[in-house]
């Protein structure tokens, strides 16, 4: 983030209580006390507020700071505060002047195998051929990262890839596994037994049982006579076990920003309480776990594509596909 404006859309509600919010204020870092911070105004409304407020950094010092707000009720009353940790930093138009790649342990800002970049004005679109001999069978990180001409590094990107030496020649598949939304790892998901091997098409009968309502990712992979896996193939099924009941927790709640860039914010009844969170990226991996009761979870850290957000709450759960844009 530059130095100048923090642009925050915050959605704000009141648990158990239906009076206006009448004003807000926010405070960075430390707590000046309630009702001593910088006054927010605030839109009409019934309780329930969704506005966007352009908020000033230009005092605070380079790094991470922690953004807090608060509102205030028309029944006098003070919520608690919510937060949001971001990091800033003054950055100026430079040239890429140098960049580095490395694998799963970071050597050290300038000490990853460099690579050579073309001619730029800080923005750069370039291909690269990156070794991967001598890498383990599995799945890696790769990380990479660029420099500019005032010697400055900037964060790394990361990829997650998989390393497999495969035998090319054809062979029968002997064996097959299935696992939905997270992966026990090869060799451990539910074994699927064909009906007769030799058909190139097969016909199976899943077990859902279980199963949140909501958004799933289904996995498959095969293993050939060879005793090799291949990488999965994935679908995205729906269950909804309602069966025309329209008070259902899935129609409960909704998902305020969903695609979302940084921060998903989930709106729930305020009789429910979320008991725990999890998200599954689409190799079936655990990227975000927490058993606190949160309706706004940061997961700017992830990479853009879809996921699995999995909630579990006081009257049951709920798994939904969400996106990071």
């Amino acid at each position: 983030m530059k130095k100048g404006l923090f642009i925050v859309c915050i959605f704000f509600w009141y648990l158990g209580f239906s009076q206006n919010i009448t004003s807000a204020e926010y405070f960075f870092n430390t707590d000046p006390g309630v009702g001593n911070g910088n006054a927010l105004t605030v839109n009409s409304n019934s309780g329930e507020l969704i506005q966007t407020f352009s908020i000033p950094t230009n005092s605070l010092s380079e790094g991470f700071n922690t953004l807090y707000i608060r509102t205030f009720n028309s029944d006098n009353n003070w919520s608690l505060f919510e937060r949001q940790t971001f990091y800033l930093k003054s950055f100026t138009n430079n040239n890429i002047s140098a960049a580095e790649y490395f694998f799963n342990t970071d050597p050290g800002i300038g000490n990853g195998t460099a690579l050579s970049v073309d001619s730029n004005t800080g923005q750069l679109t370039q291909t690269f051929a990156i070794p991967t001999t001598g890498l383990s069978e599995g799945f890696h990180s790769f990380h990479f990262r660029t420099k500019d001409n005032n010697n400055n590094w900037g964060l790394y990107d990361r990829q997650i890839i998989y390393i497999k030496d495969f035998d090319l020649s054809p062979d029968e598949v002997s064996n097959a596994e299935y696992f939905i939304d997270s992966d026990p790892g090869v060799g451990n998901g539910t074994s699927i037994v064909f009906g007769d091997s030799s058909l190139t098409t097969q016909v199976l009968n899943i077990d859902t049982t279980g199963l949140l309502d909501g958004d799933h990712l289904f996995y498959i992979r095969v293993q050939d006579t060879n005793g090799d896996w291949s990488i999965y193939d994935s679908a995205l099924f729906n269950i909804d076990s309602s069966l025309g009941v329209e008070d259902n927790l899935i129609s409960r709640i909704t998902l305020l920003s969903n695609p979302f860039e940084d921060e998903l914010s989930i709106k729930i009844p305020s009789n429910i309480r979320i008991t725990k969170t999890e998200v599954y990226n689409s190799s079936g991996q655990t990227v975000y776990s927490s058993k606190e009761s949160r309706t706004s979870v940061e997961l700017s850290y992830l990479n853009n594509g879809v996921y699995i957000l999995k909630l579990e709450t006081s009257q049951g759960g709920a798994s939904f596909k969400i996106v990071k844009k």
